[in-house]
């Protein structure tokens, strides 16, 4: 699904320009977190990591989650192991959930402030 996700983006995204299905914005018309990712996947397609970046920095993460995952479950079913999922739902310490947490509010304030 990861992967073919990103075949529609990259073949299709010439008809995503100047619409967001982000439901938050629509609704509130203020940004979420997440807003702008779709643009930042689309510069990393084009090599253009700066790009990427300054668009939403989120993005760049989840992009880079998204491939090591990919890797990771493919290294599992060919090793007949189950390693990512567990890695998934494990119980985080509470310092990492507050600093996932603070990098998020912090990625949405820059996001409204630059009228994302």
């Amino acid at each position: 699904m990861l992967i073919s996700g990103y075949f529609f983006l990259y073949n299709f995204s010439g008809s995503l320009e100047g619409h967001t299905i982000c439901i938050f914005k629509n609704i509130t018309g203020v940004p979420c977190p997440a807003c702008g990712s779709t643009r930042a996947t689309l510069q990393l397609f084009h090599g253009e990591l700066w790009g990427s970046i300054l668009i939403n920095p989120l993005g760049v993460l989840t992009n880079l989650f998204i491939l090591i995952s990919i890797f990771w479950m493919l290294f599992d079913i060919a090793r007949s192991k189950e390693t990512f999922f567990p890695f998934l739902i494990k119980d985080w310490n509470n310092k990492i959930k507050i600093f996932i947490v603070l990098i998020v509010l912090v990625n949405w304030m820059w996001n409204i402030e630059k009228g994302l």
